[in-house]
């Protein structure tokens, strides 16, 4: 008879949970249907529990043109993704000892440009290096770009660093990228060929490669076709309103580009269930080192490195965010976009419990709506992951019936359903850049006038609204919104300075020498301190034929930058003399 009472409580338990999950999945295609309602989410989900699948499913196209559907395991761009891989390899090579992640980079890239940056800086995001080439003063996209001449192009520019190594938690991609020619100058491999052979083999990831050309295809592994890849797709620009694929959108010469350690590892969702199971089983990396990857760095501060702008509160460690939940436990997870496709991937290690979603549109919030299935899955509330961008709503307006009737439209949706959109400060100044080389002069101001109350703290959309002012000869407002945004607190003196500096060269380079001279002759007011913006107030009085004045601004910047110790002080002396043989 007990036998029989055993048998009856286990049928019991075991019914109740197969309730509970059948409860869960139901919660999931609700949401999913949702997604699909809402036209807010083309991809698919993958979601497991104890190494098995719990629930999949997918909705949308795999390309929009063909209208073909989107197959299970579809393979797509890890983008940012790729970094938790690059994390592994590089402590693989700590474990076998043939690297310490406190050493400097240049022990093992004698060529790199800053000797004061450790690996270890590169793997938190510390190191003070800037995101992307993109950001590197002077340089420009033109030529075909891999890891070997990101080096040189480093040590030519050497882009001055946001901060001092260790001090901020600042993301950059040169950084990872970086860490890529690391692990190939100790292992004499290919990165692409290192990690298939310790990290996608042995956790048995079939589908998943490293292309090491733009030509994708050709790169395809065994197990992989043509028609499973994802084709990755977005607006032409912010204020389309039709979906194109990405291939025909000329983003930038930047396209390119091939660089990795930061992104293209191409994989799907299955493959990355197996990555996650091979970590916890301990078959890439020991338990030790994985500990201190799912660790927040601690700044030299003290501080703990943290990512502010993450949809749930996050800490970051080597290669991982971490978010520490009471209820669910440490979410060990990463996000990826590359150009067309997002993509989450989010962990709990301790609960065996794995979420991916992907989807090929670049629909923002795909994180939070894996976020929003893994809550399901533990029985907590989320955020809302329907979210779709208003600024894109309002740019497609403006082009499509007028500004007025857009702004009316826009402010509508704002105030009754705001949760229901997102509002951004990058897509603002892009839509903004839009409607200037669309020559809608009037509406760009108009827009920068409005984000004013949209952002009232950002010193971006205030210089933004500046320069639209100098350009519509409108100088003493722009003064004043140039003055606001130097005025506001959050930034260092150094940012400040920078933001009225690259004004003024921006107005050089337009041959508007006397918009140049205003503005930068604002910066020596605000920072008399600084011997780099008397030296740029120098370089637009030169232009403006007032070689008189700029010899006596540039003997400003030498006397300043030789009270500073000024690492600039000796292109100052240079700029004094040609001055002085022009005079």
């Amino acid at each position: 008879m007990k036998g029989h009472r055993y048998l009856l409580v286990v049928f019991l338990f075991l019914g109740e949970n197969l309730l509970l999950a059948q409860g869960e999945r139901q919660s999931m295609d609700s949401l999913l249907y949702l997604f699909e309602e809402k036209q807010c989410f083309n991809g698919e989900l993958l979601i497991t529990v104890n190494d098995k699948p719990f629930y999949q499913n997918r909705i949308g196209y795999r390309d929009f043109q063909t209208k073909e559907r989107i197959i299970p395991n579809s393979v797509f761009n890890l983008g940012s993704i790729s970094k938790p891989f690059t994390s592994v390899a590089v402590l693989q090579l700590q474990e076998k000892g043939l690297l310490n992640i406190d050493d400097m980079v240049v022990k093992y890239i004698p060529e790199f440009a800053y000797e004061n940056i450790s690996i270890k800086h590169l793997l938190s995001h510390t190191s003070g290096l800037k995101q992307d080439l993109e950001q590197i003063e002077d340089f420009e996209l033109t030529t075909y770009i891999n890891n070997d001449s990101l080096l040189t192009i480093l040590s030519k520019y050497k882009p001055r660093l946001y901060c001092v190594p260790g001090s901020e938690w600042i993301y950059s991609n040169l950084g990872y990228e970086i860490l890529a020619s690391v692990v190939e100058r100790i292992t004499k491999m290919k990165f692409s060929e290192y990690v298939r052979n310790n990290i996608f083999e042995p956790a048995g990831m079939s589908r998943t490669f490293i292309p090491c050309s733009r030509e994708i295809l050709k790169w395809l592994p065994s197990d992989v076709s043509e028609k499973d890849m994802l084709v990755p797709n977005n607006y032409k620009s912010i204020h389309s309103c039709e979906v194109t694929p990405v291939d025909s959108i000329d983003f930038s010469s930047a396209r390119q580009d091939f660089l990795v350690g930061s992104e293209n590892i191409y994989s799907c969702l299955v493959d990355l269930a197996k990555f996650d199971e091979a970590l916890r089983n301990n078959k890439l990396l020991g338990k030790e080192l994985q500990e201190m990857a799912y660790t927040p760095f601690i700044l030299s501060s003290g501080d703990t490195a943290k990512d502010m702008n993450a949809p749930i509160p996050s800490y970051y460690g080597l290669g991982w965010f971490i978010s520490i939940n009471q209820s669910s436990g440490k979410i060990i997870w990463h996000k990826g976009r590359s150009m067309g496709s997002r993509s989450v991937f989010l962990r709990i290690p301790e609960k065996r419990q794995m979420v991916g979603a992907t989807d090929n549109f670049d629909y923002p919030a795909v994180d939070l709506k894996g976020i929003a299935c893994l809550r399901i899955l533990n029985h907590e509330t989320y955020r809302n992951p329907v979210l779709m961008s208003l600024i894109q709503k309002f740019g497609c307006g403006i082009y499509s019936y007028g500004f007025s009737r857009a702004l009316s439209d826009f402010k509508v949706l704002k105030a009754a359903e705001r949760q229901n959109y997102y509002i951004s400060e990058d897509e603002t100044i892009q839509l903004k850049n839009e409607l200037t080389n669309d020559k809608k002069d009037t509406d760009a101001l108009s827009l920068m006038e409005y984000s004013k109350e949209l952002f009232p703290n950002s010193s971006t959309i205030l210089t933004n609204y500046a320069e639209l002012l100098f350009l519509a000869d409108r100088a003493e407002e722009a003064v004043s919104n140039f003055r606001q945004a130097v005025l506001l607190p959050g930034t260092t003196n150094q940012e400040k300075e920078t933001i009225l500096n690259n004004v003024g060269y921006t107005f050089l380079v337009l041959n508007q020498f006397d918009k140049a001279e205003l503005v930068l002759k604002l910066n020596i007011a605000l920072f008399p301190n600084s011997g780099n913006a008397y030296d740029s107030y120098a370089s637009a009085l030169e232009k403006n034929q007032k070689i008189g004045q700029a010899i006596q601004m540039e003997k400003k910047a030498v006397t300043i930058a030789t009270r500073n110790k000024d690492e600039l002080l000796e292109t100052f002396k240079k700029n004094l003399e040609n001055l002085k043989s022009k005079n």
